[in-house]
């Protein structure tokens, strides 16, 4: 996995740790639902409130765009990168807390 990569992994990891703090009840996993072993992955964040799916994200790991996305009443807007999608729902969990 190239350099930039790894760093986008830990970014959205980090974000996703941040979100699941603010909600007790909140977890998330991700998935790899495609690669082709050269240059193109692509990864599904999915979002879990007591157990209970509440969002759904898949993103192209080496350049952060997003291919489709929902969490909850957030307002779809593509295109979009993985990095402002996810600072689009923590900011969404901040003023509905």
């Amino acid at each position: 996995m190239g350099e930039i990569a790894e760093e986008t992994r830990n970014m959205v990891r980090g974000l996703l740790t941040k979100l699941s703090d603010m909600r007790a009840d909140l977890t998330w996993r991700i998935n790899n639902t495609y690669s082709n072993g050269i240059d193109n992955t692509v990864l599904e964040i999915l979002i879990f409130e007591s157990n209970h799916q509440t969002g759904r994200i898949a993103f192209q790991l080496e350049d952060g765009h997003v291919i489709n996305y929902r969490y909850k009443e957030v307002e779809k807007q593509l295109p979009a990168q993985i990095m402002d999608v996810l600072l689009d729902v923590i900011s969404f969990e901040m003023t509905v807390a």
